[in-house]
C-alpha cells in the first residue's frame, strides 16, 4: 500500500524524505534506523493522513474552519488565547474514529511483542509536516508525553499532540508567517522509553559562533526534557571531531532532575548536593556520543542536532 494512505509506520519504514508524510522527527528516527548503526529507541509513528482522515472523519476541519475565523486579530492576546483553547479542547473532545484507534492500539501491542513486554512504555512525540521547512520552524512548539503506558492513554496523547498544534505560541506563529492551520498535519512518534540515568542534546555546529571542528555535548541527570526546557543548566562537553579527543568539560551544579514513576508519567526529584556537582557523563560516554554525531552529520551532509539519553 501507498505509504501517503497509511495510518501509521514503523521507523525501518520512514526515511527523511518523508517529512511531508510523517514530519521532520519522525523521518529523522526512520532515517537513522534504517540506514545506519546508530541506536535508535525503536517503534512507530501515525501519519499526516491519519491526522487529515481524524479530523475530517469527525466533522473536525468544519469546525475548525470556524473558530479559525474568529481569530481576526492575532495580537488580541485574549482572543488568540480564547480560539487556541477552543481549537485544543474541539479536538479533545472528538472521538478517534474506530479505525484509526484499533491500528493505533495494534501497533502498539506489536511494539511491546518486540520488546517482550505487555503494555510498554513509550514516549508520545509531536512531529509537525511543516516543522522543518524553511523559515517555518514549529520545533518546540508542540509537545512530549513521556513514560506513557496503555493503549488507551497512547490514544489520548496521540490526541493531545494534535491538540498541541494549537497552542497559542504556534497559532500566533502560522498567522504571523502566513501557513494556512488546516495545511499543517500532524504526525505522532510512539517510540519505546529509555531509562536515561542522563540526557540531553549535542549539535556538530556551535551555534552561537559557528565554530564545526567540535561536538558540542550539553548533558544532565535524568530525562532530557529538562535540558531542552532549559529547567536546568547542563554540563557542556567540547569533542574534536577527527581525534574525538575531548577538548574541553565545563561542569555545572545540578539540583533537580526528571524521572520516570513506576507506574507512568514523570516526576521531579532532587539531585543530592555532591553528586549534583559532579560530571554527568563518564568520558567514554562523552566519546561515544560524539562518535555517534559525526557519523550521523556525514550520513545527513549537514550540521545536525540530536536529542541523546
Amino acid at each position: 500500500m501507498d505509504k501517503e494512505k497509511q495510518y501509521l509506520l514503523w521507523f525501518e519504514q520512514m526515511e527523511r524524505k518523508d517529512v511531508a508524510i510523517v514530519g521532520g522527527k519522525s523521518s529523522s528516527l526512520g532515517e537513522m534506523t534504517a540506514k545506519t548503526d546508530v541506536p535508535v529507541p525503536y517503534g512507530f509513528a501515525t501519519t499526516a493522513y491519519a491526522y487529515r482522515y481524524f479530523i475530517e472523519k469527525t466533522g473536525l476541519k468544519k469546525k475548525m474552519a470556524d473558530l479559525i475565523g474568529q481569530l481576526t486579530d492575532v495580537e488580541n492576546t485574549v482572543l488568540l488565547r480564547d480560539v487556541s483553547a477552543q481549537l485544543r479542547q474541539a479536538i479533545m473532545d472528538e472521538e478517534m474514529p474506530q479505525d484509526l484507534q484499533e491500528a493505533i492500539t495494534k501497533a502498539y501491542g506489536e511494539l511491546g511483542g518486540k520488546l517482550h513486554e505487555t503494555d510498554p512504555y513509550v514516549a508520545v512525540r509531536s512531529s509537525a509536516t511543516a516543522e522543518d521547512l524553511p523559515d517555518a520552524s514549529f520545533a518546540g512548539q508542540q509537545d512530549t508525553y513521556l513514560n506513557v503506558h496503555g493503549a488507551d492513554m497512547v490514544i489520548r496523547k496521540v490526541k493531545e499532540c494534535y491538540a498541541s498544534c494549537f497552542t497559542d505560541r504556534a497559532v500566533y506563529y502560522r498567522e504571523k508567517q502566513g501557513f494556512d492551520h488546516l495545511d499543517v498535519a500532524l504526525s505522532a512518534v510512539i517510540q519505546m522509553m529509555v531509562h536515561s540515568q542522563a540526557a540531553g542534546v549535542m549539535f556538530t555546529v556551535n551555534v552561537a559562533n559557528g565554530e564545526d571542528k567540535n561536538v558540542l555535548i550539553e548533558g544532565a541527570y535524568g530525562l532530557g526534557e529538562y535540558v531542552v526546557q532549559g529547567t536546568v543548566t547542563p554540563d557542556d562537553y567540547l569533542v574534536d571531531k577527527k581525534t574525538l579527543q575531548i577538548v574541553e568539560k565545563t561542569v555545572n551544579p545540578q539540583e533537580v532532575k526528571l524521572i520516570r514513576k513506576p507506574g507512568g508519567d514523570v516526576e521531579e526529584v532532587r539531585v543530592p548536593e555532591e553528586e549534583g556537582r559532579q560530571q554527568k557523563l563518564t568520558d567514554e560516554q562523552i566519546v561515544e556520543l560524539a562518535g555517534y554525531a559525526v557519523k550521523i552529520e556525514k550520513h545527513y551532509g549537514c550540521y545536525m542536532d540530536m536529542e541523546w539519553g
